[in-house]
């Protein structure tokens, strides 16, 4: 009897990522391996101290293999945000003979490459079909999810590109999105967030046009950490009286300064700090008071202050 007759008998299926495994792989930690296969098979139901007890772990053992495996997953997760077509140079490099079997011979591929014309508008190209059997074969994604994600895209997208469509298709493999039910539940949780997202990106005035990723990324993980629209429009005012200007990174900053401090809503933050007030436009403002300012806000200015002089000076 063959090794893959054994490991692979009927019954249900989870698809694991290869570039996740090649990571745990290169680092040889076998509790990390044995902690992924175990999340891959639990999804979202799983418990740390029932994994532990399953896996037999120690508090300590158990541990260390979820730092291994968050740490592959930040370092996966800031790849996917410094480069324009994720994890580029792993893509596999399919022959046109493969693509075009894909294609004829696959009617569930072939499904999700009609429901990609619709979305796009448009004929596919080669590079169009390549980049779908690329998250149909390589990411793992089953058709009928693929096909979910795509028409998500075109009702929440003003214009789409495979691109688009790639970079949402890793989003959704991180995120663990397997299965049709997988599907409908996280675009469930987008729905009923939507109208915060909406809030959150007029604040940040994202108006007229689709907001970028990295605008996108902050106003979930606003909502992910509990913070009202209301919340993030407090904190623009405060970084438009510090700063006087608008930074993604600074008002990060502030959030991420009361998130740490538990205080998520307007009148919890103003609560603990009571110069968190309305404040009018920037070029009314005289210059911050420093002593109301924390340390980090106080090396903030100082470094941005050398920067405008520098560039005064160049």
């Amino acid at each position: 009897m063959s090794l893959t007759s054994l490991l692979l008998p009927d019954g249900e299926l989870r698809v694991i990522r290869c570039d996740i495994t090649d990571k745990i792989i290169s680092c040889g930690d076998g509790d990390s391996a044995l902690l992924y296969l175990y999340v891959v098979k639990t999804g979202t139901r799983l418990d740390d101290t029932v994994a532990m007890r399953e896996l037999n772990f120690s508090k300590d053992r158990y541990e260390k293999a979820v730092f291994t495996l968050t740490n592959i997953m930040i370092e996966q997760q800031a790849n996917l945000e410094t480069i324009n077509e994720p994890q580029k140079a792993r893509k596999p490099n399919y022959t046109s003979n493969e693509i075009r079997l894909a294609v004829t011979t696959d009617h569930k591929f072939s499904a999700v490459c009609d429901s990609a014309e619709d979305a796009l508008g448009t004929l596919l190209s080669d590079k169009d079909i390549r980049s779908l059997y690329m998250i149909y074969d390589y990411l793992g994604l089953p058709a009928e999810v693929i096909i979910e994600l795509l028409s998500y895209l075109k009702r929440d997208r003003q214009k789409i590109d495979r691109h688009t469509i790639e970079r949402e298709a890793y989003l959704w493999t991180d995120a663990g999105i397997y299965t049709y039910a997988d599907a409908q539940k996280h675009l469930e949780k987008i729905e009923a967030e939507k109208p915060l997202m909406d809030a959150i990106f007029k604040y940040i005035n994202v108006v007229g046009r689709d907001p970028s990723m990295k605008e996108r990324q902050f106003a979930s993980a606003c909502i992910n950490r509990g913070f009202t629209p209301e919340a993030v429009e407090l904190a623009i005012e405060r970084m438009y009286a510090n700063i006087e200007q608008f930074s993604l990174n600074y008002l990060k900053k502030i959030l991420i300064s009361w998130h740490e401090k538990g205080v998520h809503t307007v009148s919890e933050i103003t609560a603990i700090e009571p110069q968190s007030k309305k404040v009018a436009k920037p070029a009314e403002n005289p210059e911050p008071q420093t002593d109301k300012l924390e340390d980090w806000e106080i090396e903030w200015l100082e470094e941005l202050r050398r920067y405008e002089q520098n560039n005064k000076e160049d």
